[in-house]
């Protein structure tokens, strides 16, 4: 019986999620002597249950190698969420599944990936449909529990540590009073905020950090500008963009400033609120900038170390897969900071599915404005080397 393996990328775009492909697909072809093809779905999920596959052996090495070099998700994503009842949508995977004999199922994604893998899981075994199945995680948001980070991640953080380096720069040019703040992914977790922490290694950081674990008081966000602004005459503020206020609402819920009703519609853009709140209260010049979709899809200033470790979970999750292994997410377990060494691991899905993992409330500083320097450990090493400025006065 032929056994085709099938990749599935899945929710949101990083950086590297190409390089985990590429790891997929070269590995696959390595060991490929008494197996069978290996496809990719086209859009996801979506592609799967719609029998859009795209047959990988269509790329020659050339391409293969762009793929490392190619940003985004080059085998596309979908929103499609499927759910525990929905009998109809396993149905139309597990007959596409028949159609092209797949066996081996490698699911490229973030948290809500593993337990759609979970759950697809459950269902195959429930139809005693024969397969494995292995989780690749990634996500810019760090929010995988279990791992010590999320591929993806890493050159998230390194781009935006160099942007708001870059950003102070531009902040400290004119010698007029300025504010600036910057708007940070990071739906429920400050991992990426907190990043930013490391843009003062190159002496030109933020001088206020707000993460999503802390509630986000206004009144409080117009005194600590105040204050640095009396300080410095300049103030740098970086504002993930999952913080929530007390009521627990998130700030791009406020429908005066923006102008849809859907929350998720509105994800990443509490810019325009900022900008407004701060209008209110000061006079000078003010700058409120979303560094937007770059953090996640670009690949020109990516993380080395994030680059080699999507890859080799790639290759690791067909390794595993082809040793028998189903049922599982590959991780990442750190050694040591410095020098850096991971090992790469295994977990069940049913310990990670579901879990959702937030910024350690101990990394924020007591005044909740800030991250602890304790963080930068953490960081660095994933980061990779930062640029060096020189400075006149």
């Amino acid at each position: 019986m032929i056994k085709n393996a099938l990749y599935i990328q899945s929710g949101g775009p990083t950086a590297v999620i190409n390089c985990s492909a590429y790891g997929v697909i070269s590995e696959f072809r390595k060991n490929n002597s008494d197996r069978g093809k290996l496809y990719a779905s086209l859009h996801g999920i979506a592609g799967v249950m719609q029998g859009e596959l795209y047959d990988c052996s269509a790329l020659d090495e050339r391409q293969l190698e762009k793929l490392k070099k190619t940003p985004s998700m080059v085998f596309g994503s979908c929103r499609y969420t499927l759910k525990e009842e929905s009998e109809e949508d396993y149905e139309r995977i597990i007959k596409v599944l028949r159609q092209y004999s797949i066996y081996y199922i490698f699911i490229n994604g973030g948290n809500g990936s593993v337990a759609a893998g979970q759950r697809l899981k459950a269902h195959l075994s429930k139809a005693e449909y024969d397969f494995r199945l292995i989780v690749i995680p990634k996500t810019v948001d760090n929010d995988i529990a279990l791992i010590d980070h999320s591929p993806g991640f890493p050159s998230a953080a390194r781009h935006t540590v160099i942007t708001v380096s870059e950003l102070v720069h531009d902040m400290n040019t004119y010698d007029t009073d300025l504010i600036m703040v910057a708007e940070v992914m990071g739906r429920n977790t400050g991992f990426l905020a907190a990043a930013t922490i490391a843009a003062r290694e190159t002496g030109w950081g933020p001088d206020l950090i707000y993460v999503p674990e802390i509630v986000f008081q206004p009144e409080k966000f117009i005194k600590d500008v105040s204050e640095v602004i009396e300080k410095k005459g300049k103030c740098f503020a970086v504002v993930a963009e999952g913080v929530k206020t007390a009521d627990g609402k998130y700030l791009f819920e406020d429908t005066t400033v923006n102008k849809s009703n859907d929350p998720v519609k509105n994800m990443g853009g509490i810019t325009p609120y900022l900008n407004s709140l701060l209008r209110q209260h000061f006079n000078c010049k003010i700058r409120c900038i979303d560094l937007g979709l770059m953090q996640r899809c670009a690949i020109h200033d990516a993380s080395e170390v994030d680059k080699e470790e999507a890859e080799e979970l790639g290759r690791a999750a067909v390794r595993s897969i082809l040793s028998g292994e189903t049922g599982k997410m590959m991780t990442l377990r750190r050694v040591n900071s410095f020098p850096y060494e991971v090992k790469i691991e295994t977990l069940e899905l049913e310990a990670v599915a579901n879990v959702e993992r937030i910024l350690d409330v101990g990394y924020i500083s007591d005044n909740q404005t800030d991250v602890k320097s304790d963080y930068l450990e953490y960081i660095l090493p994933l980061i990779g080397e930062l640029p060096e400025y020189v400075e006149i006065f």
